[in-house]
């Protein structure tokens, strides 16, 4: 068995087995006002990275034996992404690349790399995996406080705007000239090209991005084209995940934000079961949660592994505390539970 991992301050680097290195692909530099966040994923013989950046996103597929390039497309509506793609299957028996980024979750032919179909309404960042249930794929997208219903902040357009804050008529919105539309650190993030100034196109993001929803969605999968209109089933936005992916076991769909409020939904109509926190496990929460052997397990910040009962009633039933900080989200393998630490690594059974 062999492993692939993207290191973004060089690329991807593929070892055997044994630990001998197989291949490399340099990539980057990268810029990403966070960093890169996303995970190469296998679809058969293929690699599958998505590079979301600033400028010059795009997404690739490598031959996993060689390293070699297969197809590559750019993504230049996405700017600032983290989500790690995910695979279905179609009804014609072929694979698709989901990817969740900029205000678009978008699907790829994973043989070929051809732009299949796409639905917008997503937040401006995307941080979160999604997880698929039948003919439904759930989607989290959290960018900003400002982006919650009620909260919202109206920019004006580019042409306006440059009328007044452009005080010298270079054409450009230095630093200094930046409206007071909301907190400062918005310029950096709309500074894409990182020179310091904003020009139309710059704002034409922000503007976007202020105008985007936080929210979790209910998406129908499948189509041709621009699907926005008809496929997303419903959207819940109340206390939604910034970093944490869903999880969807036993017919009920689970969030859990990063101040640790669980919201637990029905997958098919978006209501609310329940919404509170873990008991005898409150703070901050990153990793997402998982499910295996009829329990559903949440890690907090702190390092609280909580087992809770399936349903959807939040209904703890342990509470394990390691008492170490935790930000991974742990894994399952051969009836076995990994948490990971800032300190260690542990390893406990599931039966």
């Amino acid at each position: 068995m062999a492993s692939t991992c993207f290191f973004p301050d060089y690329g991807v680097i593929a070892y055997d087995a044994a630990g001998r290195q197989r291949w490399t692909l340099p990539l980057g530099p990268f810029n990403n006002i966070y960093g890169m966040g996303a995970s190469p994923v296998i679809v058969g013989d293929l690699l599958i990275l998505a590079c979301d950046q600033s400028l010059g996103s795009y997404i690739m597929a490598l031959d996993k034996r060689t390293g070699r390039q297969v197809w590559k497309v750019n993504r230049p509506e996405a700017k600032s992404g983290h989500s790690t793609p995910i695979v279905w299957r179609d009804n014609d028996g072929k694979d698709q690349i989901l990817l969740p980024g900029s205000f678009l979750l978008t699907s790829y032919d994973a043989a070929t790399g051809r732009k299949l179909w796409w639905v917008g309404g997503l937040s401006f960042e995307m941080k979160s995996t999604p997880v698929i249930g039948g003919d439904l794929i759930y989607v989290n997208g959290y960018g900003a406080p400002v982006n919650d219903p009620g909260n919202k902040v109206s920019v004006p357009p580019a042409d306006e705007v440059w009328k007044t804050a452009d005080a010298n008529s270079d054409g450009v919105i230095a630093k200094t000239e930046f409206p007071k539309f909301t907190a400062a650190f918005w310029f950096d993030v709309a500074d894409l090209d990182l020179n310091g100034s904003l020009n139309k196109d710059e704002w034409a993001y922000y503007r976007a991005a202020l105008d985007s929803e936080n929210g979790m969605l209910a998406i129908r999968l499948g189509g041709s084209g621009d699907m926005t209109d008809t496929a997303i089933r419903w959207k819940y936005q109340r206390s939604v995940p910034q970093l944490p992916s869903p999880l969807l076991y036993q017919g009920v769909l689970y969030m859990v934000n990063d101040n640790g409020i669980v919201t637990t939904l029905n997958p098919d109509t978006g209501a609310v079961i329940k919404q509170g926190r873990l008991t005898g496990a409150p703070g901050a929460v990153f990793a997402s949660p998982i499910a295996a052997d009829g329990h559903v397990f949440f890690t907090t910040e702190a390092g609280a592994v909580v087992v809770v009962r399936p349903g959807g009633d939040l209904a703890v039933e342990r509470v394990n505390a390691l008492n170490e900080d935790a930000y991974a989200t742990p894994a399952i393998a051969d009836g076995r539970l990994y948490v990971r630490t800032t300190q260690a690594l542990y390893a406990f059974g599931l039966n």
